[in-house]
């Protein structure tokens, strides 16, 4: 009777690790439909979606072949940005943004959240959009992402 009761307990067990163990994979489509829900004047053309969380303008770019996404806000343009501006925010890539971060690219600064796009979950989704709407609304100022500053190595 035990053996008989172990055996069904190890079936039982291993339907259930195999059920669980498939992953749910986030789709461009889901990607866009959980920003809609959330944001403002929301539009997506092909795998570009434009949006608004309160007063910030985001872009999220997605490509499903490379498994990437990333949701940017422009901040200012390089030339305009101060020797010290762009230090302050290259530490706080490292210490206050999180997992935000800021970027350049053909000559803008960016705040910027880069993922997987197969496995971001719906709170990281809008973690993002509300950590790179901070960072953008705090540069040259406070260079945070909203949350607690990671204080590393004392």
């Amino acid at each position: 009777m035990r053996i008989a009761t172990f055996a069904a307990f190890l079936i039982f067990a291993g339907i259930c690790m195999a059920q669980d163990s498939t992953p749910r994979r986030l789709t461009q489509e889901s990607l866009h439909a959980i920003i809609a829900e959330a944001a403002q004047g929301f539009r997506a053309e092909g795998n570009v979606a434009a949006f608004r969380l309160g007063e910030t303008q985001l872009l999220c770019v997605s490509d499903a072949l490379a498994d990437r996404m990333r949701i940017i806000a422009p901040v200012k343009r390089l030339e305009e940005a101060t020797p010290e501006e762009l230090l302050a925010a290259l530490e706080a890539n490292f210490h206050t943004v999180l997992d935000a971060r800021y970027a350049v690219s053909n000559g803008v600064i960016f705040a910027a959240y880069l993922h997987p796009l197969s496995s971001l979950t719906r709170e990281q989704i809008l973690d993002a959009m509300h950590q790179v709407a901070a960072a953008r609304a705090s540069f040259g100022t406070g260079y945070s992402s909203g949350g607690p500053a990671f204080g590393g190595v004392r």
